[in-house]
């Protein structure tokens, strides 16, 4: 693994850790703001404030580890169908369309951030401007890891690394799911 391959792995690693404890900081805030609201009955007005913003940042942080394993929701049957030189096209040209458009997620996020039209919370009282930063930050670790995949495409087509393109997208849901099938009915013949 090269240096970039580490770098890569290491800010997935992070991202995901990162987004775990905004998950359980959701969950706690979230909690203890039902407590002292239903419980207590002495509502606490930060703790929706608070739960929105870990939301938004967990999303936008964890949406980097699921770029780096190109893990989002994809349907490759068309794909399947194609013959390997137009999978080895339209696999990494995915990866361009894909790295385009965080590209203007992060042109924008960068212009959101720098605006001068932020407000602050009312029971906080922290700039909402710092919200907006999850969107260039996130859209900018995922463009990382997505120049990484086409860099990594491009080496495999290089390599002739076809047996990568041939079997893309055979694993998906279903297809292990009828090959287990296949198996269990064939061992349990009589």
């Amino acid at each position: 693994m090269n240096t970039a391959s580490r770098l890569i792995e290491t800010l997935a690693r992070a991202s995901g850790t990162l987004a775990a404890w905004l998950a359980l900081a959701l969950v706690l805030v979230t909690l203890d703001g039902v407590f002292f609201r239903f419980v207590l009955n002495r509502p606490l007005q930060w703790t929706d404030e608070l739960a929105v913003w870990s939301m938004i940042w967990m999303v936008w942080v964890g949406a980097i580890g699921v770029m780096r394993r190109w893990d989002h929701v994809h349907i490759p049957m068309f794909l399947r169908l194609l013959p390997l030189p137009a999978r080895m096209f339209f696999i990494p040209f995915a990866k361009v369309l894909t790295l385009i458009c965080l590209g203007v997620i992060l042109w924008y996020g960068v212009i959101v951030f720098q605006g001068s039209f932020h407000s602050h919370s009312p029971s906080i009282g922290v700039s909402n401007k710092w919200i907006k930063l999850a969107i260039p930050v996130g859209a900018g670790m995922m463009a990382l890891c997505a120049i990484h995949l086409i860099i990594e495409d491009i080496a495999r087509i290089l390599r002739k690394d076809y047996a990568y393109f041939e079997n893309y997208g055979a694993m998906e849901f279903g297809v292990a799911d009828t090959e287990a099938v296949a198996e269990s009915a064939s061992s349990h013949t009589i």
